[in-house]
C-alpha cells in the first residue's frame, strides 16, 4: 500500500484516465463558441485579450501534459 492506504494500482489508474481527458480539456478551452462568450474587452499586456487568452490555454495545456507525461512514466532508473 502507498500513502493513506491507497492502492497504487488506483493511483495509476487515476493518472491514465486524467490523461484520456486531457484532450477533452483541449477541446473545451479552445472551441469557438467558449471564446466568443467572453465579450475580449482589453488588452492584456497589450494585446488583445482573446490572443491572449488563447496562448494561456495553450500554455496551460502544455504543462498540464508535461506534468501528467513524467506521472505516467514514473520516475527515471538509477544507476
Amino acid at each position: 500500500m502507498s500513502r493513506g492506504g491507497e492502492d497504487p494500482r488506483l493511483r495509476a489508474r487515476a493518472r491514465e484516465d486524467a490523461a484520456r481527458a486531457l484532450p477533452v480539456l483541449g477541446l473545451l478551452l479552445l472551441v469557438s463558441p467558449l471564446l466568443d462568450a467572453f465579450g475580449w474587452v482589453g488588452r492584456p499586456f497589450g494585446i488583445p485579450a482573446a490572443y491572449f487568452y488563447l496562448f494561456a490555454a495553450w500554455a496551460f495545456l502544455i504543462a498540464l501534459t508535461a506534468r501528467l507525461s513524467r506521472r505516467l512514466v514514473g520516475p527515471p532508473p538509477r544507476g
